[in-house]
């Protein structure tokens, strides 16, 4: 494939809001697992459940990113959108 094309297909927003929601998938459940450690006195039960469940919010997060994205529409041939057809 051509850069050029490449770019088209993915844009520069896509890409870093992909960026942001791994890194956030990886760094705030360890951070979060390690607090809970800290102040709950090294239960590890607690801290592993709480860890999920911020996992879970990110990728709740990102879905839900993803579902208020903006779509383009596909042209045809003939110069229509989807919608006018």
């Amino acid at each position: 494939m051509d850069n050029d094309v490449l770019t088209i297909i993915v844009s520069r927003a896509v890409v870093n809001k992909l960026v942001f929601f791994t890194a956030a998938m990886i760094i705030f459940p360890i951070f979060t697992f390690f607090v809970v450690q800290y102040l709950f006195n090294n239960n590890a039960i607690l801290s592993g459940g709480i860890a999920a469940g911020v996992a879970n919010v990110v990728l709740i997060g990102y879905i839900v990113a993803a579902f208020l994205e903006p779509t383009d529409d596909s042209v045809d041939e003939n110069g229509e959108t989807k919608k006018d057809r």
